[in-house]
């Protein structure tokens, strides 16, 4: 079939929203059925860009970041909301298999009260030092 389906995306839609708030975005309560739509007409124009491949697909990335004329430590009080999309292909050169993972306990991705659940940038910077 060449139907385009979305992946779950009420779920990423409400967890862009927790993220926003956890944050201190403002705009944390948008219509997340709005935004499902405004992703689904850019992904039909962007359809070309589909692969049809098995194991691939068009990466969708609503991002959400702070466009507050200063920078300092405090919560944004202007924002911009834009959507990424990209074909990608398997995440592993082998494809879907398993593969050997290390936890490392010195180094943590989330603690209780951190932004671990939450989707942000920075959650990724601690799995660096443990990369090396």
């Amino acid at each position: 079939s060449n139907d385009i389906r979305l992946f779950r995306p009420q779920l990423n839609i409400k967890r862009l929203s927790n993220s926003m708030d956890r944050l201190c975005m403002p705009g944390s309560d948008f219509d997340h059925e709005e935004l499902i739509e405004c992703i689904a007409k850019l992904v039909r124009l962007d359809q070309d860009w589909i692969p049809t491949e098995e194991g691939y697909s068009l990466y969708i990335r609503p991002t959400v970041i702070s466009t507050h004329p200063y920078l300092g430590v405090a919560a944004p009080d202007e924002i911009l909301l834009y959507v990424i999309t990209c074909p990608v292909g398997p995440y592993y050169p082998s494809g879907f298999a398993p593969v050997r993972l290390t936890a490392d306990t010195p180094y943590v991705r989330a603690w209780p009260g951190g932004t671990g659940a939450a989707k942000v940038g920075g959650n990724y910077a601690g799995s660096m030092t443990s990369n090396r």
